[in-house]
């Protein structure tokens, strides 16, 4: 059974490899297939075929997946060579030439990269399942893929999407990049001040409120997240932003953060530690106590 005639000028190699790495994962769910290769004058020929015909057409389903990932790394590959630099500096010209550098190596990991699952990875695996979905349309339109054509007229709509992707990363970067900026400032006002606690204990209570409490366990809550903070109302005030502030005012030797685990906002944590650095511990209240 003839599943697939794939027609390449170039990058043959690296086609005939991957085919053989699919031809390998395919062998796991017991289906074989052989590759015949022949050429007329630049081209090649490569038919991909399934010699047991007791397989059904779910075996041209699951080659056409796994070959729409080849022809995307393709389409990437090229796009990544000769289409980003033109697209960064045309777009993000206000970037210094470290973060062009920085940010051209960052696109080229999200577009070329197999994502993890994570909240943050998402996006681009949204956006690339996207594209794979339309390669593997085409795919199952046509027994024949001439790779060459296919990569010139498919590209506009490859680069679309490869944009948006481009257009998150930067979008990250600049969070990132401010976020950074923020944590120097916080950190700078904690080396001028004079430290007016030496503990803070850190708890987060079931309603989602912080608890705080100094090396008695005398509760300071309100000391911390009102006098220190400068908030006399919470009032359309984050609390997250009246602790940071009440911390960075209070400047504790030592701030015990309990349970994190149980914070919903880590990036709460993460800032915490970022500012104040050593004089942070994560414990339970099993692994130490109120001091």
């Amino acid at each position: 059974m003839l599943i697939k005639t794939i027609v390449v000028k170039d990058k043959i190699n690296y086609v005939i490899s991957s085919i053989e790495e699919i031809k390998e994962s395919l062998h796991k769910d017991n289906i074989n297939i052989g590759i015949c290769e022949s050429m007329e004058e630049d081209t090649h020929f490569i038919k991909v075929m399934c010699n047991n015909y007791e397989y059904d057409h779910s075996v041209k389903i699951k080659f056409n997946r796994y070959f729409a990932k080849v022809l995307y790394d393709i389409m990437a590959i090229d796009f990544c060579m000769m289409s980003l630099n033109d697209i960064l500096e045309e777009s993000y010209f206000f970037l210094d030439i470290d973060e062009m550098s920085e940010i051209r190596e960052v696109c080229v990991g999200e577009i070329l990269k197999d994502n993890n699952i994570n909240d943050e990875e998402i996006f681009y695996i949204n956006k690339k399942n996207k594209i794979l979905e339309k390669i593997n349309e085409c795919l199952e339109e046509y027994d024949e893929v001439n790779i060459t054509g296919f990569v010139r007229f498919r590209m506009k709509f490859i680069e679309a999407n490869l944009k948006i992707i481009i257009d998150k990363v930067i979008e990250r970067y600049m969070i990132e990049k401010e976020y950074d900026e923020f944590v120097k400032l916080l950190k700078y006002f904690v080396d001028m001040q004079e430290s007016k606690i030496e503990i803070v204990n850190i708890y987060i209570l079931e309603t989602g409120e912080y608890k705080l409490t100094d090396v008695k366990g005398e509760d300071i809550t309100d000391k911390v997240m009102n006098e220190f903070s400068g908030a006399k109302s919470k009032k359309g005030i984050n609390e997250d932003d009246i602790l940071i502030s009440g911390l960075i005012t209070a400047c504790p030797q030592k701030i015990i953060i309990y349970d994190a685990d149980k914070f919903q906002n880590k990036e709460i944590l993460n800032t915490i530690e970022n500012v104040f650095e050593n004089k942070v511990i994560f414990c339970s209240e099993i692994t130490i106590g109120r001091t």
